[in-house]
């Protein structure tokens, strides 16, 4: 049986199936919320009972110093939950993974957002049989993007992997330069980045797809103009 310990936490812990679980779900996501480690793990419309039950979990993770937890407030009335991830030592313990210990609660919306386009995009691939190759670390290679991600689709012999660069867009179009939102300066550097010996360099391959994921449909309206210059 293995023991862990921290230097401020002396609590034993007991690395049981359900907690290698949650574990293994943080390592792979990066930050989910207490109900959506329960959907996955316990039932996909989870009740407060399975909610309560993985929150119990969380803090025992969170006590053995694996876990972070940051109380998070549902933008959909949802309510209050937590919204988690691996501390430094939790990614040292699943050997994989993103430490969570240096996020702001400013910058947990934007990075929920990511999570949640993942489990949406896990979702779709398990129905369509596609392989989902995903990558949320060491990004910063010719563009900065919130995540890389690859679909494969098995039926298909040749050329049948696409790659594609994830951009969460959650806060206000702004920060402007010569008349420019930042959004649109970013996607002029992927547009100046397709295709170039460069990309092939940094990351294996010259062609993709930028998707942008914005907040509603004026703040996408809003970029499109800017795109077309109207």
């Amino acid at each position: 049986m293995q023991r862990v310990t921290s230097p401020s936490r002396k609590a034993l812990f007991y690395p049981t199936k359900r907690k290698r679980q949650v574990l293994g779900l943080l390592a792979e996501y990066f930050v989910l919320r207490s109900k959506d480690i329960a959907r996955l793990l316990r039932n996909p419309v989870p009740t407060e009972t399975d909610i309560r039950t993985i929150n119990r979990t969380l803090k025992i993770l969170d006590d053995a110093g694996l876990v972070r937890r940051l109380r998070y407030l549902n933008p959909e009335n949802d309510g209050v939950g937590y919204a988690c991830g691996l501390t430094d030592a939790g990614v040292r313990f699943c050997g994989e993974g993103k430490t969570f210990d240096e996020h702001s609660e400013r910058t947990l919306e934007h990075e929920l957002g990511i999570s949640f386009f993942q489990l949406s995009l896990r979702e779709l691939c398990d129905e369509r049989g596609f392989a989902l190759g995903w990558r949320q670390s060491d990004l910063k290679h010719g563009v900065n993007p919130d995540a890389y991600f690859s679909l494969t689709n098995p039926k298909i012999e040749d050329k049948n992997t696409h790659h594609f660069f994830l951009e969460v867009e959650r806060a206000k179009i702004g920060n402007y330069k010569d008349g420019e939102p930042s959004i649109t300066r970013k996607l002029r550097r992927y547009y100046e980045y397709y295709n170039t010996p460069g990309c092939e360099s940094d990351w294996g391959f010259r062609t993709y797809r930028v998707v942008t994921v914005l907040r509603n449909d004026e703040r996408r309206t809003i970029s499109c103009a800017h795109e077309r210059g109207t």
